[in-house]
């Protein structure tokens, strides 16, 4: 009976089989020969960059190869998730192999920062885009990890190398993922408040006011030195703007120009305004200070800093408390400098004597007024020129005749003419970000320096093709414009011919490019094909920097923090 059955079975399997409806194999799809080159150069491209990622692994250069694993598993993550996520491990783990690139003496003083940071940095940014997981792996062993000090402190680097990269994510993280952002910001707090910290809380702000006020009251509860505080006190009453204690006790400055123009904090947060005034007044003017050592003066120096920085503010947030902290900085100002009264009563002659109700312009020109009087009573012909420098510098942008005016008193006229030059690209530069660009025009021809007037021309350049959504404007409007910005351009190839292969020269050509290709795509090859035979003639250059040059005054390590710098044309 069995094998009945298990014949039936077999008989009726071919029944079963063609009693189906076939269905017929779908024929390939033949390819156009357009495809099938798209193909084959994709293929092409995959290999190539995979043959570059296992080749990285060995190179003596560990930065680059860093970059390269980072690049190769962001490009292939969609080919190949597996390989891409353990070249970006590989990565991660290479960044502590890399060593640190000597730093810019005139920097120095100001900021040393870790090329390791910037690393992790990108690394972390591939991470975050295809596996948060992975991400979220790395960041707990930066989190786990005991802070690693940095040596050779600027007076504006942050606290740690954990701090800085996580405050360096951080900031990457606010237009996407604000919420990411100041959990990041948050964790760096272990170390401190770092200079980083007041960048990342304004770009939070701008997305969120709810979670910057978190991070700003997280940041207030653990308030433990007079350089925190400064850096909050930006964050309220002058945002963009930091003041340190350098080395020798003198005021230095740091500015954000992309920050520093916005509305104060305080305005709209004048409780905050108020606990971090108390916060700063119990914490460090509440108490005599002990000066029997070179630290306890150093810290007694950030201290007056601090208070001659947000004295001010105490008449309009705590006005309770104004008078205790003009007793306090009065003591202090005698035990720190006892020789110095005389002389502090002649630095008061402007800035000090005006009314609590002064209004910025009136405070503006106080400040000008004393810095440019101090510098004409200098008597070190060094220290002169110094001054000279730093009172024109502390001119608005827009008020480039007065800065002028103060540079003509340099007697050196080399360093008169480039610290003019500096003003007047200065005020150009801000001229096209007010969309002043008639302005902007008439300045750029009288900016002597090459390099300086050529970033000028290529920002009025750029500004002329910007799409006009605002108004109607006539075709041949735009057409007199386009004329105008290839004017301008022309002119920057033309002057930039006969200058020495430089980072700067190269970064001005790549803006050149970059704008010239927007309306004029053969013009803008020939243009590549120039800055790259430029490229080849210096010993290294790294085309992801894409910064703008870098053209302020040698003397002023400082300058260039003002300048409204270009974004379009430069990355």
């Amino acid at each position: 009976m069995k094998k009945f059955v298990f014949l039936v079975v077999i008989l009726m399997l071919p029944v079963s089989i063609f009693t189906q409806k076939i269905t017929p194999k779908p024929t390939p799809k033949v390819l156009t020969e357009r495809e099938q080159k798209i193909q084959s150069q994709k293929f092409q491209a995959v290999s190539m960059v995979t043959k570059t990622a296992e080749e990285a692994t060995f190179w003596e250069d560990k930065k680059a190869a860093v970059e390269a694993l980072a690049d190769a598993a962001d490009l292939l993550w969609e080919e190949n998730a597996a390989q891409s996520a353990k070249w970006l491990l590989k990565a991660w783990n290479l960044i502590d192999e890399v060593p640190e690139t000597p730093k810019d003496a005139k920097m120095s003083e100001f900021f040393n920062r870790s090329d390791k940071s910037g690393l992790r940095a990108a690394v972390l940014k591939v991470a975050y885009k295809h596996d948060t997981p992975l991400a979220e792996k790395f960041i707990k062993q930066l989190t786990e990890k005991e802070p690693d000090e940095k040596k050779d402190k600027g007076a504006f680097d942050d606290k740690s190398v954990r701090s800085e990269q996580l405050l360096t994510l951080a900031l990457q993280a606010v237009e996407t993922n604000p919420n990411l952002a100041f959990n990041l910001a948050q964790r760096s707090l272990a170390d401190g408040i770092s200079f980083s910290f007041q960048t990342v809380l304004t770009s939070l702000r701008q997305k969120d006011v709810n979670l910057a006020n978190r991070l700003f009251d997280a940041a207030l509860a653990r308030l433990s030195s007079p350089d925190e505080a400064q850096i909050l006190a930006g964050f309220l009453f002058k945002s963009g703007f930091t003041f340190a204690a350098n080395s020798s006790g003198g005021m230095i400055l740091a500015v954000n120009p992309a920050q520093q123009n916005l509305p104060a904090v305080a305005q709209s947060e004048p409780n905050r305004a108020k606990n971090f005034l108390s916060a700063s007044y119990q914490s460090f003017f509440a108490r005599p200070i002990l000066l029997d050592t070179p630290e306890s003066k150093r810290k007694a120096e950030n201290i007056l800093l601090l208070a001659n920085t947000i004295f001010g503010q105490y008449n309009t947030y705590a006005p309770e408390l104004s008078q205790p902290i003009k007793a306090f900085l009065t003591q202090l100002q005698s035990q720190l400098y006892p020789n110095r009264q005389n002389q502090s009563s002649e630095n008061k002659s402007r800035l000090s004597s005006l009314p609590k109700d002064a209004t910025k312009e009136e405070t503006y020109e106080a400040l000008i007024g004393d810095l440019e009087e101090k510098a004409d009573k200098e008597n070190d012909p060094i220290a002169k020129k110094i001054a000279y420098i730093r009172a024109a510098n502390s001119t608005k942008p827009e008020d480039y005749k007065r800065g002028i005016s103060i540079a003509k008193k340099i007697e050196d006229e080399n360093l008169q003419e480039d610290v003019v030059s500096f003003l007047l690209y200065r005020a150009a530069l801000h001229f096209v970000e007010k969309k002043e660009i008639e302005t902007a025009e008439e300045l750029a021809p009288q900016i002597k320096e090459t390099l300086r007037r050529s970033v000028a021309k290529i920002a009025i350049a750029q500004a002329l093709l910007q799409p006009k959504t605002n108004k109607k404007i006539e075709q041949f409007q735009l057409d007199l414009e386009k004329q105008r910005a290839f004017a301008l351009l022309s002119d920057v190839q033309r002057d930039l011919r006969n200058e020495d292969v430089s980072l700067n020269l190269i970064k001005t050509l790549f803006g050149t490019t970059a704008v010239l290709s927007k309306f004029d795509k053969t013009q803008g090859l020939s243009s590549l094909e120039q800055t790259v035979q430029m490229i080849n003639k210096l010993d290294k250059f790294n085309l992801k920097d894409a910064s703008a040059p870098k053209l302020g005054i040698d003397l002023s390590s400082t300058s260039s923090a003002t300048v409204a710098t270009p974004r379009i044309g430069f990355g």
